[in-house]
């Protein structure tokens, strides 16, 4: 069913009936006093009757302008309801920051980020997506993550992507390894270990895959874990040697394993900050975003 009326005809009868004054109501919602009559006069065309009974003197309401005005001023406070929930919500959904990354962020850079974010920001709420480098990815361009921290994006026009860190690869090895007092770890060296893999569906795994494939003779895997963490357990059971980002190492995470360089070739990852191109973060994600530039970037 289509209404014949707009809100701000509403309005300017409401505003009317509680003044009784042309004038008042007219200065009230800063219009002319003729732009106010067409607007009360539009909205009684509208319902067929006639509201207000208006002299030279004074202004009355009719019988059918006092029915319609208590229901008039009922669909006004329903919509003052509706707007103030409306912006509450708004202003909830800017407190939310929602931050896609690579397990290996989320496990060992990002916590100390967000203590250091939280002492400026206590009120805002971090929400975190820790999955593989292709998931981070669709996750931004999705619009679900505000910023994503990956290695994959750099030629994908529809993200923007910030380099902040060159990540070298490494060979996990428990401390009791015979490699591990070894300054570095050759690709071909690997065929004589047991060597532990993460899933194909990860990024680290398409990467190293790139580059055993160029060896002439390639090891054989023998355990596959489907995130780094699950690899390093396996490591640190004495069940085998991993290739996998330094970054999983870190903060001496496992003290029972070391990193040892891979050289011959040797690789490495690009860290990134990614966010959707063209968007406008909130506040908050921009200032998140601006924190784990500098510190992941130090």
């Amino acid at each position: 069913m289509r209404l014949d009326f707009e809100f701000g005809e509403v309005l300017a009868f409401v505003t009317v009936a509680q003044t009784l004054n042309f004038r008042a109501a007219a200065d009230r919602l800063h219009l002319s006093q003729p732009a106010l009559s067409r607007r009360v006069e539009k909205l009684e065309a509208a319902l067929e009757m006639r509201l207000l009974e208006r002299t030279t003197r004074k202004v009355e309401l009719t019988e059918a302008g006092r029915q319609f005005l208590n229901h008039a001023v009922v669909i006004l406070e329903e919509l003052e309801l509706a707007r103030a929930s409306m912006v509450a919500r708004a202003s909830r959904a800017k407190q939310l920051v929602t931050v896609a990354c690579v397990p290996s962020v989320a496990n060992h850079v990002l916590p100390d980020i967000l203590r250091l974010y939280a002492q400026t920001h206590p009120g805002v709420r971090i929400r975190i997506i820790d999955e593989s480098a292709g998931k981070v990815l669709d996750a931004v361009m999705e619009g679900e993550a505000d910023i994503g921290i990956s290695f994959l994006g750099a030629q994908n026009a529809e993200v923007d992507f910030i380099p902040i860190r060159s990540e070298p690869y490494v060979l996990a090895v428990r401390r009791d390894h015979p490699l591990a007092a070894a300054a570095a770890a050759r690709w071909d060296s690997l065929e004589a270990e047991r060597l532990i893999a993460v899933s194909l569906n990860s990024g680290n795994r398409i990467l190293i895959e790139n580059v055993l494939a160029g060896l002439p003779r390639r090891p054989t895997i023998h355990y596959e874990a489907n995130h780094v963490a699950g690899a390093l357990g396996l490591v640190s059971a004495g069940l085998g040697v991993a290739v996998l980002p330094g970054l999983a190492l870190a903060n001496n995470a496992y003290p029972a394993l070391v990193g040892i360089p891979m050289r011959d070739p040797e690789l490495s990852r690009t860290l990134g900050l990614v966010t959707r191109a063209g968007t406008r973060l909130s506040q908050p994600a921009s200032a998140l975003h601006d924190l784990i530039l500098r510190k992941i970037g130090e």
